[in-house]
């Protein structure tokens, strides 16, 4: 009797196959609680603009959240963290992990190289980060604009309030791809988990703050509105525009600091209404002539979210970067 066998077949390579089905193994309640966290945001969103363009009215309350504009208004400040929960919780443990539990030895082997693993998991991992980001985006966006439409000259949602400004799908691309690619880099340098996390938590709180806070405002060179000063004059540009900065100016234009000695009132120190003719001559004998207010108009907005897109765009594909030098160096060290 003779017994014939059939040779074992041999896999020589893991393919992109498996790499997404062990991803998809490793990291499925993250990627199901994320897309569930958005999905529910979605059908919020989608409600309100609902309910708001059938009705025209944008009263009406929500258990628990209170009513539309505050439910999308909690909705949007929460969005604004959406790349630091990619950044800590997807990314900063994602090479952390695979050191601390020591898979590195059995993973990385010849027949998967730690930069196509890599690759793999940003492939796997921050595309969907950033689907969701967008998607996440574009419902704010929506519902925004809906309430909007009903609340007359003066938006609850001003486009270059720092919560709706970050909320635009394209800002929130940027967002989740640099928090993932800077949860990565935190990740490979430390190799350790809590560690990776708090310094990509910090990372991305400073950068946004210092981007926000120091760099927007200049995009592109503020326009300047110069009035003569009076005491009783406000001066400011639009609701929807950005406040840069103001200050005052002397008669042949230079920005001069102003005089504080002319705020020392007369008694008690409270200035009375009968003094503001000796307080404005103290203005004009200090030099002040002018009030100016440095403003970018709304009609940069979307100039200015494209900027901010690439700002932090760059700084992914920079990070990116050097996480897979650092871990193609370190590992052949």
């Amino acid at each position: 009797m003779t017994v014939t066998s059939t040779p074992a077949r041999q896999r020589t390579r893991v393919g992109w196959g498996d790499l997404a089905w062990l991803t998809w193994r490793q990291h499925r309640w993250q990627l199901v609680a994320l897309a569930g966290a958005v999905a529910l945001v979605a059908l919020l969103c989608l409600v309100v603009t609902w309910v708001v363009n059938a009705t025209g009215n944008p009263h009406h309350d929500i258990p628990v959240l209170g009513d539309f504009t505050g439910a999308i208004r909690m909705a949007t400040i929460a969005a604004t963290g959406f790349g630091g929960l990619v950044a800590v919780f997807w990314a900063a443990p994602l090479l952390s992990r695979e050191y601390e539990q020591k898979t590195t030895v059995v993973v990385w082997t010849q027949d998967i190289t730690p930069v196509r693993w890599l690759a793999g998991k940003v492939v796997l991992l921050g595309v969907p980060a950033v689907g969701l980001a967008a998607a996440l985006g574009s419902a704010l966006v929506t519902a925004q604009h809906a309430l909007n439409s009903v609340s007359g000259d003066y938006p609850v949602f001003p486009p270059f309030r720092d919560e709706p400004f970050e909320s635009v799908p394209l800002v929130q691309v940027g967002y989740a791809a640099f928090g993932f690619a800077l949860g990565l880099v935190t990740s490979a340098i430390t190799r350790r988990t809590v560690l990776s996390m708090g310094l990509a938590l910090g990372a991305f709180i400073a950068a946004r703050v210092a981007v926000a806070k120091l760099w927007r405002p200049y995009y592109q060179t503020p326009l300047r509105e110069v009035q003569p000063y009076s005491a009783s004059y406000t001066l400011g540009p639009q609701d929807l525009h950005m406040y840069v900065m103001s200050g005052y100016l002397d008669a042949a234009g230079n920005e001069i600091e102003f005089p504080r000695a002319c705020l020392e009132a007369p008694t008690a120190g409270v200035q009375s209404i009968d003094s503001r003719g000796d307080f404005e001559q103290c203005l004009r004998d200090n030099g002040v002539v002018d009030k100016f207010i440095d403003y970018q108009p709304v009609e940069r907005v979307a100039a200015f979210q494209l900027i901010e897109f690439g700002v932090f765009a760059l700084l992914a594909a920079g990070l990116l970067a050097l996480a897979f030098t650092w871990l193609r160096r370190t590992r052949r060290t």
